[in-house]
């Protein structure tokens, strides 16, 4: 059996699943094959919702025709019993013959685990260690449990002649609704997102997901303040952010308020990394884009180049070489950056 042409299929039907959906879960394919015939595929479609293993399972009709039958699963199957329960241990009572993944699963709760397990019941293991196709379909998922800290993803959106705003106390609005929706589907991915302090006083965003219909939580809030600027604005106006500043006595008298000094924004993210949180959108203005370009903390950027003209103002920021031009999204053309001194 060709174990790479079946995988391939896998990984196709991983590729249909939106990562905005299934948020900070890994997207997985699956399909089951016998006598060379997939008898049923499947992915995980929404997070908290059945994984790849168990849709392609749901939509087998016959399940005597397990029998012989071979499961190829993009990822290990999970052997933790988390909201939508251990696959390992369903398919472990299937009889089934065979079962082929891509790579295992880097997350501490199943790594290994979910392969033991299959094991133990008889099954055969097939690892075809296809690791660098899961970090390319789930780079986040992977960059957390690999290197311990939350996936970076800067994001700017510029006029056409570079600029972010007229003068940093004016913001102005560059993008229309559609670019609105784009960026809002982008946020959905994440798990918070992070502005300067700056942004706050003169936009006081609600970096909530509004464009776009998402099942799971909203992403966390998050502000640098270094000096204290938000300390006055009201304990109601921070209400449900995480605020990083240099001033030790407010972050004392605060629970939501965390000290960071030396090394900040690597401290803000190991602390972020602490609270479970796997990604991060910064979405501040150029001087916060700028801070993390220089630091090297960061794996990905997007810039929304718009066709609104503001002749003056405040300059754009953008990693160098070129980026990935991805097509027009309403008044902008999307680009992405990725960051070529990350470790493979």
């Amino acid at each position: 059996m060709d174990d790479l042409k079946w995988m391939e299929k896998a990984f196709l039907e991983a590729e249909k699943a939106d990562p905005a959906e299934t948020y900070e879960n890994p997207r997985v394919g699956a399909v089951i094959v016998k006598d060379d015939v997939i008898l049923a595929k499947g992915r995980h479609a929404l997070f908290g919702c059945e994984h790849a293993e168990m849709a392609a399972y749901s939509s087998l009709a016959d399940k005597d025709l397990l029998a012989g039958a071979t499961l190829y699963v993009t990822l290990e199957p999970c052997a933790s019993t988390g909201k939508a329960g251990s696959c390992a241990d369903s398919i472990a009572s299937w009889p089934i013959h065979r079962v082929v993944i891509g790579s295992t699963d880097p997350n501490p709760s199943t790594k290994g685990m979910g392969m033991a397990k299959l094991k133990e019941a008889g099954i055969i293991i097939t690892n075809l260690h296809l690791e660098s196709m899961n970090r390319n379909l789930n780079p986040a998922f992977f960059h957390f449990f690999e290197r311990g800290l939350p996936y970076v993803q800067l994001k700017l959106t510029t006029s056409e002649d570079g600029f972010v705003s007229r003068k940093a106390s004016a913001p102005v609005k560059l993008s229309n609704v559609a670019c609105d929706q784009d960026v809002h589907h982008e946020r959905a991915c994440r798990s918070a997102i992070l502005v300067g302090s700056q942004t706050f006083l003169a936009d006081e965003p609600s970096l909530t997901v509004r464009h776009f219909e998402t099942e799971h939580e909203q992403p966390k809030r998050v502000v640098l303040d270094r000096r204290g600027r938000l300390k006055n604005v009201g304990a109601q106006r921070l209400e449900g952010w995480l605020v990083y500043t240099h001033d030790k006595e407010w972050a004392k008298s605060c629970e939501n308020v965390f000290c960071v000094s030396d090394g900040e924004l690597c401290g803000i993210l190991e602390d972020l990394s602490q609270k479970k949180i796997q990604s991060v959108m910064v979405e501040g203005g150029p001087t916060l884009i700028a801070a993390f370009l220089q630091a090297d903390l960061w794996q990905e950027m997007l810039v929304y180049e718009t066709d609104v003209s503001l002749g003056a103002g405040l300059k754009a920021i953008s990693p160098n070489g070129s980026g990935i031009e991805l097509g027009t999204v309403g008044n902008a053309v999307k680009y992405r950056y990725i960051n070529q001194k990350e470790p493979s």
